[in-house]
């Protein structure tokens, strides 16, 4: 009873990520989604946390007792902290004074993990009609067969689209998937050269490998599996599990299936096994990275717009800042549009974009 009390008071009471300000004295409660136990540059150890709750993430940072903290602390896990927020290179961060792991008992996990803002159920119901609309019989078959699988349709249901880029939150893939074949039922609509039933299917099936590819229990992460094989070659491997049961299903259009699996990530060097080789499997990567890039620039945006200027931050990620508009009238001095990091913009796609962030990865590690 106490406990059920403490937790009722806690939550009235909690701070989110989302509402913190600079220079302000805060004491918490947040999901550590990874730490890493840094040396700065006079030498001592500091420990680098990243927190999140249901409305975002932020760091925190640990200067003094940094090993002793790294060592009980897991990843993983929830913790009570007090600190005092500060700014680092116009990045909101926590200087962390004391911490403690909170027991079970004491934990919502609904406060941490972000999900799906819409109503889920209406998503559910706008996705089930969507598939309504293949007629095509060995489709139609396959698509009932996904449909009356209870475990993987609610994991599907549950799952982030990704850990960060986009739809990174509980019920993000089913949204993600559905706007991706929302997407290519208009294209098709337009180009009678296009299979819409099947360029329909492979929207669907495009990303089912991540309810594999990713875990969210205490914050959205990689799984082993997910980091080893990755979504495209699991979703495969889910669809060959669901052709075994079909009777007389076309070699043809299965192989179809797959290329539009292992392609949709456009390039080799984006992750994808091949290229896009056939009209569905091109319209299916620019669908399915027009949606990931719409995702991920309205959460840009939506960061942005407490500010008064009328341009976002440079954007290094897509090599440019973007404007986010505003009153009319002279521009101030506020808005800082001057690119002032050289080179012409880019027009960079998802994947790249994640290419190069691995890139930088590596780069950091060294050789």
């Amino acid at each position: 009873m106490d406990a059920r009390k403490s937790k009722t008071s806690e939550k009235k009471d909690r701070t989110f990520i989302a509402d913190l300000k600079p220079n302000q004295d805060i004491v918490g409660t947040f999901a550590v989604a990874s730490k890493e136990l840094r040396t700065a540059k006079n030498g001592m150890p500091y420990l680098t946390l990243t927190l999140q709750d249901k409305t975002g993430q932020v760091t925190g940072r640990i200067w003094n007792g940094a090993e002793e903290a790294a060592s009980r602390i897991a990843s993983q896990c929830v913790v009570r902290l007090q600190g005092r927020t500060e700014t680092f290179r116009d990045v909101l961060q926590i200087n962390i004074q004391r911490l403690e792991t909170m027991a079970p008992e004491h934990i919502d996990l609904e406060d941490f993990l972000p999900a799906y803002p819409g109503d889920a159920a209406a998503l559910w119901q706008e996705f089930v009609s969507k598939l309504a609309t293949v007629q095509q019989k060995p489709l139609k078959e396959l698509v009932r067969l996904f449909l009356a699988d209870n475990a993987l349709m609610t994991a599907f249901r549950k799952a982030p689209a990704a850990k960060n880029f986009h739809h990174a939150y509980l019920g993000g893939l089913l949204e993600h998937t559905t706007s991706v074949m929302e997407l290519v039922s208009l294209v098709a609509g337009r180009y009678a050269t296009l299979d819409r039933e099947l360029l329909l299917v492979g929207a669907f099936l495009h990303d089912i490998g991540k309810v594999y590819e990713f875990r969210w229990d205490m914050a959205i992460d990689y799984s082993d599996v997910g980091r080893l094989v990755g979504h495209m070659v699991l979703g495969v491997e889910i669809l060959e599990k669901k052709l075994s049961l079909c009777k007389d299903f076309p070699q043809e259009t299965a192989v179809l299936l797959k290329h539009l699996i292992l392609s949709h990530h456009g390039q080799a060097e984006y992750g994808a096994v091949q290229p896009p080789m056939t009209r569905e499997a091109f319209v299916l990567h620019l669908a399915d990275d027009l949606d990931a890039k719409m995702n991920n620039l309205d959460r840009i945006l939506e960061q942005a717009a407490g500010d008064e200027s009328r341009w976002t931050s440079y954007q290094k990620s897509y090599a440019r800042f973007f404007y986010k508009g505003g009153a009319c009238g002279e521009e101030t001095a506020s808005d800082e549009s001057v690119d002032t990091h050289g080179g012409p913009c880019r027009q960079l796609n998802l994947f790249s974009m994640m290419a190069e962030k691995r890139q930088e990865g590596r780069e950091r590690s060294g050789p």
